[in-house]
């Protein structure tokens, strides 16, 4: 993110000049869903039919973006850096608990225009979108699933570093499938106008993660202990499940601004 700091600053300035828009300032928070959690271990049955007792739940949002493109207008051959569409930007991170529904505000301020809002983009980095490497946790789980008279304690730490490089689609397109795309969930559907003062909220439900998760496929790790590989590699559905959640745009994340409905 820090060198991508003066080009973003220029491109929000660029779209109050185009537009006829104002410079905003506003606050960013965090929640667990109100909906689905309590701050207590939250229990759902999911996708697979697996009965769920989630006991921790925390992902690491580096960034937040929000942009005037419709979300239909999104492909996957777009560049991760998208010049002369953002309408606000938090840079600041925050490891948010999707366990706890009270608000858990970003540690900077927003800033951007009051040009209309058609998209987010949340950034899963512990600092620079286009760094090789990165070691900070972005998904901390912990929990127990059952099924049938089966039970699999799980647990999983999952970052998106050197171990989530995918090769070229075609070798004469050795950027076609770069690191920094895997960091950004986006498009998100979140059609506002920012305005001076106000606050935005990302809602996480963390039951959405595990949507396609089938516990029985996890790797054993003690006598009674199952854990999610960090391998990016790693052959097991569980593991590419759970990293898929993590990155869906569609069920994990919605935004809102308060008292108005999400």
């Amino acid at each position: 993110m820090k060198r991508l700091t003066l080009t973003l600053a220029l491109l929000l300035v660029g779209c109050v000049q185009s537009t006829g828009g104002q410079l905003v300032s506003f606050v960013l928070e965090g929640r667990g869903d109100p909906a689905v959690a309590t701050g207590q271990p939250l229990r759902f049955t999911s996708g697979r039919g697996f009965d769920v007792t989630l006991t921790r739940a925390k992902v690491t949002v580096g960034a937040v973006y929000f942009n005037r493109q419709n979300p239909q207008s999104y492909t996957l051959e777009q560049s991760c850096v998208q010049t002369g569409v953002y309408t606000g930007e938090v840079r600041g991170g925050l490891t948010l608990d999707a366990l706890d529904p009270t608000p858990q505000p970003f540690p900077v301020e927003g800033h951007g225009t009051d040009a209309q809002t058609l998209a987010a983009e949340l950034w899963l980095t512990g600092g620079d979108i286009l760094a090789t490497d990165d070691q900070t946790p972005i998904l901390d789980v912990e929990g127990v699933a059952s099924q049938g008279g089966s039970t699999w304690p799980f647990s999983g730490v999952l970052t998106i570093g050197a171990n989530r490089v995918v090769p070229p689609r075609n070798t004469a397109l050795p950027g076609s499938n770069p690191l920094c795309q895997q960091r950004i969930v986006a498009p998100i559907a979140f059609e506002t106008q920012l305005a001076q003062g106000s606050t935005v909220q990302v809602l996480v439900d963390p039951r959405a993660w595990f949507a396609d998760v089938d516990f029985s496929s996890l790797a054993q790790v003690g006598a009674r202990q199952y854990q999610f590989s960090n391998d990016g590699s790693s052959p097991r559905q569980a593991d590419q499940a759970l990293y898929n959640g993590l990155r869906a745009f569609v069920g994990p994340y919605r935004f809102t601004t308060p008292g108005t409905t999400p």
